[in-house]
């Protein structure tokens, strides 16, 4: 299972080459090589003697491939709802979700996930069930109570905190569908 980056395909197929001969030499074939990651969906067939591609984020999308320019906003289907808790100054607010709901996984952006609704706030720091909102570049502020969609910098981590994902289609919820493999490490 190789995991190469971007731009790493050369590298990656020395090593495959290199590890492959390895592992004949002891009198082994795989019947299986994968490569993975969604950024890397552009790059299949890269790697001669690769079976299978495994793209993970692909399903939902993230911040962080958005920022990788692999999708849009658009393209985001899993966000996370939390209510503004309170707004202690004109700057400043704090959000009922934190690294226990949107990881402290940042994936090199800025803050810890977007706001939809106000795409200037900047989540900039977190407590276990709470987010601290940094509102000073933000032309909308939230008030107390309002519901807002948050698309997380790294879905992946967000989906294995969760039992289950509530699927929703507009204002309507659609049902449920468990996270059968959260934490499964197999």
């Amino acid at each position: 299972m190789l995991y190469p980056t971007e731009t790493g395909w050369a590298d990656a197929q020395r090593f495959y080459d290199e590890a492959l001969a390895g592992v004949r030499a002891a009198g082994l074939e795989p019947a299986i090589v994968s490569t993975g990651g969604t950024p890397n969906l552009k790059n299949l067939g890269k790697l001669r003697g690769a079976t299978e591609h495994r793209p993970g984020t692909y399903i939902y999308n993230d911040r962080m491939q958005v920022a990788a320019g692999v999708a849009g906003w658009d393209d985001c289907a899993l966000n996370v709802y939390a209510t503004v808790v309170s707004r202690a100054g004109p700057d400043r607010g704090i959000l009922d979700a934190g690294s226990k709901t949107l990881t402290s996984d940042t994936g090199g952006l800025d803050g810890h996930g977007l706001i939809l609704e106000h795409p200037e706030a900047r989540i900039a720091k977190f407590a276990e069930e709470h987010g601290f909102l940094d509102l000073t570049r933000s032309n909308t502020r939230p008030n107390v109570g309002d519901i807002v969609r948050i698309v997380p910098n790294h879905v992946c981590v967000v989906v294995n905190m969760v039992d289950e994902v509530v699927m929703v289609r507009g204002d309507e919820i659609l049902g449920t569908l468990p996270v059968a493999a959260r934490g499964k490490l197999k």
